[in-house]
């Protein structure tokens, strides 16, 4: 897990969807930029031209819609704090009226981030209310508590996720690199994504949202 821009070039392979590697993988973060680099440097390492380009709480969001991962659709989004790529991320975009699809969607892209970056660090099934379920929180923290324990066939699952009662998430930590694979409500749904960290400029995003006032 420690070569993680290594595993990124391999899922551009195989997903030409994704963007094709156009550095030494040894060189690369996320697609085909890197950590630190200026809003100029991340607009030329993709092709098209960005969706949309956005200030929010002082950093400035590029974003890409009609993008692939693995079968299924998202936009790619950098986001870049005192002029330097700090994070991104893959946002799914696939509208379900089944929130038990989404579990479906969540499973399909789990094996495929394994096989890039290995065992994750922590996967795990967050409950914080039983409400829809037929076993009590104490049972469902103990015996499903891993986000590998959900199924699409738990009819209460998606519910349950689309309630706000219910994420998973998966996490790898490379030496530059944190990936964080996601399912949870957000205001206009059930949010899927695929968000990559940069370890060593943490602190610059901490602190330049600190800095807002």
């Amino acid at each position: 897990m420690s070569r993680v821009p290594a595993g990124l070039l391999l899922v551009f392979c195989l997903f030409p969807g994704v963007g094709p590697a156009a550095e030494p993988a040894a060189s690369l973060d996320f697609r085909q930029a890197t950590w630190g680099m200026t809003r100029a440097q991340v607009l030329a390492t993709e092709s098209a031209k960005p969706t949309e380009v956005r200030e929010s709480s002082g950093e400035w969001v590029v974003q890409y819609d009609s993008i692939r991962f693995g079968e299924q659709p998202c936009r790619a989004l950098y986001v870049l704090a005192n002029d330097k790529l700090v994070r991104a991320k893959y946002v799914f975009t696939a509208k379900h009226q089944e929130p038990n699809d989404f579990i479906r969607d969540f499973r399909a892209i789990a094996p495929l981030l394994k096989e890039q970056f290995g065992t994750p660090f922590s996967e795990r099934a967050f409950w914080s209310d039983d409400a829809l379920q037929d076993e009590p929180k104490s049972y469902l923290e103990q015996d499903r508590a891993s986000a590998a324990d959900i199924l699409p066939s738990d009819i209460f699952a998606g519910p349950s996720i689309a309630a706000g009662h219910l994420k998973l998430y998966t996490q790898w930590r490379g030496d530059r690199t944190r990936i964080l694979h996601g399912l949870s409500r957000s205001d206009s749904g059930i949010l899927h994504q695929i968000e990559f960290l940069s370890v060593e400029l943490e602190k610059l995003e901490a602190d330049t949202r600190g800095g807002i006032r």
